[in-house]
């Protein structure tokens, strides 16, 4: 019997479609985004034509691009630079989003965007996922942003970047929280969808 904590992934996202929004440079192969992808057969990967310029505009329009060929509302699963603009279009298209799995979450003060990201509770289920060592973004600043965001916030220890180097492979414990978090999405909108 497998254990509780070995979730299995496609089983994870409850068959909504999923969209990986990696941050800079985009995710290598090691990188936990591609191999999630590659065992979620309704996943798609956003398209950003310049990976190594932080652009918002950018990669919000990557995010909307996928979203709009969809029928249903998607799970974002985002990394880095891609849980701001993430967070950004969840504030803008609630209806096109089932959840938001955040992971260490970029500084955005670091790129001059802060005013443009969300300053208030986003309309869905999300989690910010933060590690105690990010040379990108405090924990301190990553609970700040969840707090604004009224996202649930877990604070992991010594993970670095949550990246190909923090050598994590298939990181099944990133695999039972994005569980947790899309049954509850899921739990959410079916009330959402009965009291409309």
């Amino acid at each position: 019997m497998p254990s509780h904590h070995n979730v299995y992934l496609p089983r994870a996202v409850e068959n909504f479609p999923v969209v990986i929004v990696p941050g800079l440079r985009n995710s290598d192969e090691n990188h936990w985004q591609s191999l999630w992808q590659a065992r979620l057969p309704n996943s798609k990967r956003i398209h950003v034509n310049d990976w190594n310029t932080p652009d918002l505009a950018a990669w919000r329009a990557g995010i909307k691009a996928e979203l709009d060929k969809l029928d249903q509302p998607a799970v974002l699963i985002a990394h880095s630079f891609g849980t701001l603009a993430s967070a950004a279009i969840a504030a803008e298209f609630p209806e096109k989003v089932a959840a938001l799995f955040l992971v260490a979450p970029a500084d955005p003060n670091k790129f001059g965007i802060a005013e443009q990201l969300p300053q208030d509770f986003l309309a869905v289920d999300a989690k910010v996922i933060a590690s105690s060592d990010d040379p990108w973004m405090t924990e301190t600043k990553a609970a700040f942003w969840a707090l604004t965001w009224g996202a649930d916030y877990l604070r992991i220890k010594n993970v670095g970047h949550i990246n190909s180097e923090s050598k994590l492979g298939l990181w099944q414990e990133g695999v039972t929280l994005l569980h947790q978090l899309v049954r509850k999405a899921k739990v959410n909108l079916q009330h959402k969808n009965l009291a409309a």
